[in-house]
């Protein structure tokens, strides 16, 4: 479970896909989180259903997303305790508060399949913080979670190459190494695209940030493994 924290506000958004009796609502919950040493904040989506095999998808979805939420937040508490023992030890003034900010961007939520991703950043006493992503895919007809080889046909990893390629813009030249499928972080999916996230350092300097690029699902055709 989701520890309670000093502010937890629940916005319902609802929206409706698929046929009535499979609907999928996507909520929202935020969470914040603040003392001298640590800041939590996150926003994240909970999937509910009236239909009950439809539920039970949604709820193994919830399920994932609390876990990797949980599991951020364990591992930075860990890391700030680890950092201000050593401060402690060498009589050093800490960098703190360490920080976590957790976004998400919901591509999909029908009756069929569930593709979230999360955009996870943290600061742990440095200058520059990082961002990670993760993502969570699910195919309710399956009832089973979907890496990115279980979305597109990496037999076919060249010709997806030369579509990622082609949809990827890089107006200024700031990234420098070419995406592809062996270096992406992460795989999302819509019902009109295919998305390719590249989180910062991956394609160029930190500078340069994360990388997204849509390519249509028409354009890959049959490396599209989902129907």
């Amino acid at each position: 479970m989701i520890r309670n924290c000093t502010l937890v506000v629940t916005l319902l958004i609802l929206f409706f896909t698929g046929c009535e009796e499979a609907t999928i609502k996507v909520g929202k919950d935020f969470l914040s989180y603040k003392t001298n040493e640590l800041g939590i904040t996150m926003a994240y989506p909970v999937f509910i259903s009236r239909n009950t095999e439809v539920e039970q998808g949604c709820k193994a979805v919830n399920g994932k997303i609390s876990r990797l939420i949980d599991s951020l937040q364990n591992d930075l508490k860990t890391r700030l305790d680890e950092y201000l023992q050593k401060a402690r030890e060498m009589k050093e003034e800490p960098m703190i508060p360490f920080e976590l900010d957790i976004t998400d961007s919901v591509f999909m939520a029908d009756a069929h399949y569930i593709s979230v991703r999360f955009a996870v950043y943290t600061l742990t006493g440095g200058a520059n913080g990082l961002t990670e992503y993760y993502a969570v895919n699910y195919s309710l007809k399956d009832k089973k979670f979907l890496n990115s080889e279980g979305i597109l046909n990496y037999d076919r990893s060249a010709e997806i190459d030369k579509q990622i390629q082609r949809n990827f813009k890089n107006p200024e030249n700031c990234f420098s190494e070419v995406p592809t499928l062996a270096n992406v972080t992460t795989v999302n999916f819509s019902g009109s695209d295919i998305c390719f996230t590249y989180a910062p350092l991956v394609l160029g300097a930190h500078y340069c940030g994360a990388a997204e690029i849509a390519v249509p699902r028409m354009l890959l055709k049959g490396d599209f493994l989902l129907k």
